[in-house]
């Protein structure tokens, strides 16, 4: 493929490897990037500490499109387990803002206990990405089981109508923001400079994790 302006092949600017194939950048960076602001926004308005605008508009972009992207680059990078995430929560930050929008012009309203039900359902599926996260390191599943729970306690707090619920959902899942931006510059620093700048731990499980983690 080449540049009609230069006529130079596009892959000649890139940096190859000298065992062959071309290098591409860790979609990974783009993924936690894109959850730990989402993550935070949203969670700082459920705490009433802003209003519901900003999630709309950081949800869908962060939320939504980045994690989708760094979900779809996952699927070429052959990478499963970052494939399967980053899609499931970035097309959840999708549908989010879509509730945001029909409660705003009041169409298509979801009540408490729809939206309870939903967070309930990404709850399991945080749970059910554990064991696979857990080959990889210590700090991975420590993130999904916050996601869970904080979603759990989220819906909870939707079934029931009890505030401190959702409220301790809310500080659950802001925890769960922090390991991820904990792992974003471990990742960061380790594919720019090539060196590991915090610990993750080992892995809780002896198995076989994607190669690119």
């Amino acid at each position: 493929m080449t540049d009609g302006t230069t006529n130079i092949a596009i892959t000649d600017a890139l940096r190859v490897p000298r065992t062959g194939g071309l290098r591409v950048a860790d979609p990974v960076l783009i993924g936690l990037l894109g959850f730990v602001i989402a993550t935070v926004i949203a969670q700082l308005a459920h705490l009433g500490l802003q209003d519901d605008a900003p999630v709309f508009w950081i949800g869908a972009a962060f939320g939504g499109v980045v994690q989708v992207t760094a979900g779809m680059l996952s699927y070429f990078a052959g990478d499963n387990f970052h494939f399967i995430v980053y899609n499931a929560f970035g097309w959840y930050w999708i549908v989010v803002p879509g509730f945001l929008l029909g409660e705003e012009l009041g169409f298509f309203e979801v009540t408490a206990s729809a939206r309870g039900l939903f967070s309930l359902v990404f709850a399991i599926l945080a749970l059910l990405f554990v064991p696979a996260g857990a080959a990889h390191n210590t700090v991975l599943p420590i993130t999904l089981l916050c996601v869970s729970f904080g979603l759990g306690f989220q819906a909870m707090g939707a079934f029931t109508g009890a505030v401190g619920l959702a409220i301790v959902g809310s500080i659950v899942l802001i925890a769960a923001s922090a390991l991820a931006a904990y792992m974003l510059v471990e990742k960061f620093y380790w594919r720019t400079i090539g060196r590991r700048v915090v610990p993750l731990g080992p892995p809780w499980i002896d198995a076989d994790p994607n190669p690119e983690s």
